[in-house]
């Protein structure tokens, strides 16, 4: 699969620029390239739940060093638990079981700096069936950061779109080209997100009130 430099020539190809030797050229494109791309990437990433970018993880939950793990700290107010994120983690899809969360800006303290916490409430989805007891094993259900050489290549086609649409008026100042490559890159994210919907299978709905109503 593509390389970032690779997605990053084909991007600069695109509005008509020529490509990078290395990505510490020192050169205006490459400034701009390198400085845009991760927020690009991972602005795509998140905006779609895409099959090969979704992942499960037990939660951590946050505890005292030194301390027993499964205690873990009583957050102040309404919340009853907290969790670490993974570290991978773009957006969380959902948490299972199935529990009230919220995610909080990051808690003032060494154990905890530059990490997403989850705060959240134990209910009746939690509650072990063998000890009746409420269980704190919670699993994350959620989009992580891809590194390049595990993306699909309708996933990079559209990358080098959404590249060259922000590159155009930085590197080329212009807005032609930048127009062009919206479309262009409109195009691509809906043929994205249909190839990557086909990749698993579409759980139906099933209601049938005027049938269930009967019984």
């Amino acid at each position: 699969m593509a390389s970032k430099l690779e997605l990053i020539n084909s991007a600069l190809i695109l509005i008509g620029d020529v490509p990078l030797t290395s990505l510490t050229s020192g050169t205006r494109a490459q400034v701009v390239a390198t400085t845009l791309y991760d927020n690009i990437v991972q602005s795509e990433l998140s905006k779609f739940r895409w099959g090969f970018a979704r992942t499960q993880a037990q939660l951590t939950r946050v505890s005292i060093p030194g301390s027993d793990p499964t205690e873990g700290v009583v957050p102040e107010f309404e919340w009853q638990a907290m969790y670490y994120l993974p570290s991978d983690c773009l957006s969380l899809t959902r948490i299972n079981p199935s529990v009230p969360y919220q995610i909080y800006a990051d808690i003032e303290s060494p154990e905890t700096a530059s990490t997403q916490i989850v705060y959240c409430n134990f209910g009746a989805a939690t509650v072990d069936e063998d000890t009746g007891f409420y269980s704190t094993k919670l699993f994350a259900d959620y989009t992580r950061n891809v590194p390049e050489n595990e993306w699909p290549a309708y996933f990079s086609k559209m990358i080098e779109y959404a590249l060259g649409m922000d590159f155009a008026p930085s590197i080329r100042d212009s807005a032609a080209s930048m127009e062009l490559l919206a479309n262009q890159y409109l195009n691509a994210s809906r043929m994205a997100r249909f190839t990557d919907s086909q990749q698993h299978p579409q759980t139906p709905i099933q209601d049938r009130p005027f049938i269930n109503v009967r019984y």
